[in-house]
């Protein structure tokens, strides 16, 4: 199900020449000289129902921001692929970063749940169990991890101050062939069709940068995971239609186009929220990591009580409902 009426949405992605130049001033204030940067984090595992998942915490020594962030990556993504992001917040931010139940990280119970509800539930306990369910805190996400986000607050089993998602998917994405075949497809065979995956996966890929996260999370699948996730995902995953049961504000933020990410979708997912609010800051692919690394900070700079912080006000965009 999507929104019928989309006429309005391609207006508003778009920028002018003042709001292009403060987006790239916002990124090359970032960048800084390479970092090793996942020495530096800590890592520990956390209890969820049916065995535990991964969270990578750093506490910077003199942080600049008023409030913690949790951060939730994309389908199967892993961290060394984040480091542009990382390096926005570098020593800035304090940081949980965790790694969701499809990834090769997670400790689980043979035949556990690998639905988006579970999911969901799984970070809302990384959340009570570091302290912050109380407390004034970011919760962001990109891709699929934004998707996890959407679920529990449609649920309503995530609860967070404040919420910033990058490209959030309102179903997952996978070609229809593989929608076919993949409840049937034993596991051994596709490791076998793992080159294949990566060819299609790859074909139409232009953006250098993302061509090398595809490679990468291809590479370090855990497909008996992946095929069990992905058809519960396919089974019981959709999100227009329901996100007008979302209470709270939501910020969506989109920065460009890409084969797996439909644009279009973005403005839609923040009009269906009640209160939804839409950000755009045009930027190319290989930004993407570092744009929302960006949004986390200005978020992570301000309370609660601030709603959006400041520095992106010209890119919070008017939307049809």
């Amino acid at each position: 199900m999507t929104i019928k009426d989309n006429s309005w949405v391609e207006d508003i992605l778009t920028v002018n020449q003042v709001q292009q130049e403060r987006i790239n001033q916002l990124l090359d204030e970032t960048r800084i000289e390479p970092i090793n940067f996942w020495e530096l984090y800590e890592s520990f595992y956390v209890p969820v129902d049916d065995g535990e998942i991964k969270v990578y915490h750093i506490n910077p020594s003199n942080p600049t921001a008023k409030r913690a962030l949790v951060y939730v990556t994309g389908w199967g993504a892993i961290k060394e692929t984040f480091t542009d992001w990382y390096e926005t917040i570098h020593d800035k931010v304090e940081c949980y970063y965790v790694e969701t139940r499809e990834k090769g990280s997670s400790k689980l119970k043979r035949g556990a749940k690998m639905d988006m509800h579970q999911q969901a539930k799984d970070i809302q306990a990384v959340i009570n169990h570091v302290g912050l369910k109380d407390k004034d805190f970011v919760l962001a996400g990109t891709c699929w991890g934004s998707a996890i986000i959407m679920q529990g607050l449609v649920d309503k089993s995530i609860t967070a101050p404040s919420i910033a998602i990058l490209d959030p998917m309102h179903q997952i994405w996978a070609p229809k062939w593989l929608r076919i075949i993949a409840p049937i497809l034993p596991v051994f065979l596709f490791r076998l069709f793992k080159p294949i995956l990566k060819w299609f996966a790859l074909r139409k890929m232009k953006a250098q940068r993302q061509k090398e996260r595809v490679e990468a999370f291809i590479a370090n699948a855990d497909l008996r995971k992946w095929k069990r996730a992905g058809i519960a995902a396919i089974k019981d995953y959709e999100l227009f239609g329901k996100l007008d049961k979302v209470e709270q504000e939501v910020f969506v933020v989109n920065c460009c186009k890409d084969m797996i990410h439909d644009q279009l979708t973005f403005p839609q997912v923040a009009a269906e929220m009640p209160l939804g609010r839409f950000i755009f800051m045009n930027t190319k692919e290989s930004n993407r990591e570092r744009l929302m690394g960006r949004v986390c900070l200005e978020f992570s700079h301000v309370t609660q009580d601030d709603s959006l912080p400041e520095s992106l006000l010209m890119f919070d965009k008017k939307l049809s409902r």
